[in-house]
């Protein structure tokens, strides 16, 4: 069934598939999935899940050509009125009048996060988050087929297969990468310390010789380090908890000796190492009260051990997703103390590095593609761009403009209703942000697509300029809370209901709202009585606020969104004016005490991320 999924969402663009016509398709697909697929062509064709498949009553036929095999194939592509499904794990394996005769050639793609959910639904499986979900769509097929119906499953498990994510390899210097601007700002200081060192001129024990990159998957953190590496001139080693873990049978005794000797190789290298370790929040954390409290706290001991050694020659470079999770004393001073934040990239970023992966087709001609990939990483500009390949490949020409367009995404387009509505939120946000001390500026952004196989996506967006507040107020939590149900309040205000827009997953607006809220209460003695009852990293998602505290969250929740909407009624011709010229302009920059500036003088600032 997954193969089914996969394969109808691959062919439902094709004049065949949509109008039921003759004509020859050839999918490529993985290699250990080449009887599944077959199968799925066969159900595709005689639209009967329970019926056996016969190619002489329904006029169609699947064929099957595997690399390396010495089966005859018996395809008659002239037939009248047939459809073919030609099945094959390699274009190389295509026999040349199979090659000529295919109306269409596609590159089968990974299944969505939304096939996953449906085939463990399908099994009986428990449901996973749909970041898990994500992720395990991404993996390589075999990891696919040996993880996707694994009785439970969460988003550690894919990261920490053994062979589910390649370790990246020393190739282009970071300095010719698009974006990582953070990164490369810290290698470049490290660049020149390190050429003081080797020249006898500065002590190892000057120099920042640990990082921590934290960003959400995706954005290219692993891909960073063989990079780093390169810019540096190390040698690089590259592991993770998951591969120390995996060595021996897995006991502490293992772990330990296998953590151990990465560290000793990077050590023993004679021309200096950048080691860089994976996932990091995946060592453990010695607070944890659970069964394997003794094995994470020898692990973690130990790792503290291994990091406080002074290694002359030996960077570090750690990465993570998850920074909460990680031991507080390995982020302390003298171990992983640099801390470089690696967000989506900007619109500008975004054509880069997509032009990057073809091969240097003009970032400018992206812009027209690349401008309505809001929230894409790189991870899936990377993505795209095989598919832009695999399109151009199989017509036997250079990427063209026609490549691109097919290799995009399959777009949803929005109705007006729904576009309205969009607006109407994003506006809310804006205007209330604007109303506060802390903004200085806000850029809002209206997209009138959406794209299939996402499952977390908005129309719209709205970006801050915040100044810094080193000592946040209750005052300014509470602003923060009501900015944040602004944009609901707005749409209840307007359009008289509320959508899903504004929940539904981690980083919404409301857990953004409700997570304020749970701390000032539950850790910064902000609610009845000054007390803590957790510290700042154990309030996360899962914790429960003890006895009626709950109700002081739900109180500090109520009073802001009535201040909202109270604030939005009072300027409700302010909010449509402001809606109407974001449907026109599809983009607007204001700031504090300034009125809208035009699509064409905002698009030339660029994206400014809060």
């Amino acid at each position: 069934m997954l193969s089914y999924f996969v394969l109808r969402r691959a062919v439902r663009p094709t004049v065949q598939f949509r109008g039921n016509v003759a004509g020859v398709i050839v999918v490529i697909v993985d290699k250990g999935w080449l009887g599944r697929f077959h199968r799925a062509a066969e159900l595709l064709i005689s639209g009967q899940r329970q019926a056996f498949f016969n190619a002489e009553t329904s006029r169609h036929q699947v064929v099957s050509i595997e690399t390396g095999s010495r089966n005859t194939v018996d395809l008659d592509v002239l037939r009248a009125s047939a459809q073919t499904i030609v099945v094959t794990d390699s274009f190389d394996a295509l026999p040349p009048k199979v090659a000529m005769a295919a109306d269409e050639i596609i590159y089968v793609d990974n299944p969505t996060p939304r096939h996953v959910h449906a085939i463990r639904k399908l099994t009986g499986r428990t449901k996973i988050d749909s970041e898990s979900a994500r992720q395990l769509a991404n993996e390589s097929w075999d990891v696919i087929d040996a993880l996707l119906c694994r009785r439970s499953i969460d988003c550690a498990t894919p990261r920490t297969a053994a062979h589910s994510k390649q370790l990246p390899e020393v190739g282009r210097r970071l300095s010719l990468l698009p974006s990582f601007g953070p990164v490369k700002r810290w290698a470049s200081e490290l660049a020149a310390d390190l050429t003081e060192w080797r020249a006898g001129r500065l002590g190892w024990s000057d120099i920042d010789r640990a990082a921590l990159l934290i960003g959400p998957p995706g954005v290219g953190k692993t891909m960073c380090a063989g990079a780093l590496a390169a810019e540096l001139e190390l040698q690089l080693f590259a592991t993770s908890a998951g591969q120390w873990q995996s060595a021996g049978g897995g006991y502490l005794g293992d772990m330990l000796k296998s953590m151990r000797a990465s560290f000793r190789e990077a050590a023993a290298s004679q021309r200096g190492a950048l080691l860089f370790i994976d996932e990091l929040d995946s060592i453990g954390n010695r607070s944890h009260q659970s069964n394997h409290a003794y094995y994470e706290t020898q692990v973690v001991n130990t790792f503290l051990e291994l990091t406080s050694r002074e290694a002359p020659g030996v960077v570090l470079l750690a990465a993570t997703n998850r920074m909460d999770d990680i031991e507080p004393a390995i982020l302390r001073a003298g171990r992983f103390e640099r801390h470089i934040h690696l967000g989506m990239p900007t619109r500008e970023e975004r054509a880069e590095i997509l032009s990057y992966h073809l091969g240097g087709f003009d970032a400018g001609n992206l812009r027209r593609w690349t401008d309505q990939l809001h929230d894409f990483s790189p991870a899936d500009l990377e993505r795209i761009s095989r598919a832009i390949k695999r399109s151009a490949r199989a017509l036997g020409r250079e990427i063209q403009d026609a490549d691109v367009g097919s290799g995009m995404p399959p777009k949803v387009t929005l109705s007006d209703d729904v576009l309205r509505r969009i607006a109407v939120h994003e506006c809310g946000h804006a205007l209330v942000a604007l109303s506060v001390d802390f903004i200085d500026g806000i850029t809002i952004e209206l997209s009138e697509v959406m794209f299939e196989g996402r499952d977390v996506q908005s129309g719209g967006q709205v970006q801050y300029d915040m100044r810094d507040e080193i000592l946040p107020t209750e005052e300014i939590l509470r602003a923060r809370i009501r900015i944040s149900l602004a944009g609901l309040a707005a749409e209840e205000l307007e359009t008289g209901s509320k959508s899903t827009g504004a929940g539904g997953h981690y980083g919404s607006d409301l857990d953004t709202a409700t997570g304020i809220a749970k701390l000032m209460v539950a850790s910064w003695g902000m609610g009845r009585v000054p007390r803590l009852y957790a510290t700042r990293e154990n309030v996360d998602q899962f914790f429960r606020v003890p006895g009626d505290v709950d109700s002081e969250v739900d109180g500090i929740l109520e009073e802001e969104w009535a201040k909202a909407k109270a604030f939005l009624l009072e300027k409700k011709d302010a909010l449509l004016r402001l809606t109407s010229d974001l449907l026109a302009g599809r983009r607007i920059h204001r700031n504090v005490g300034q009125g809208t500036r035009s699509r064409s003088q905002s698009a030339a600032d660029g994206d400014r991320p809060a």
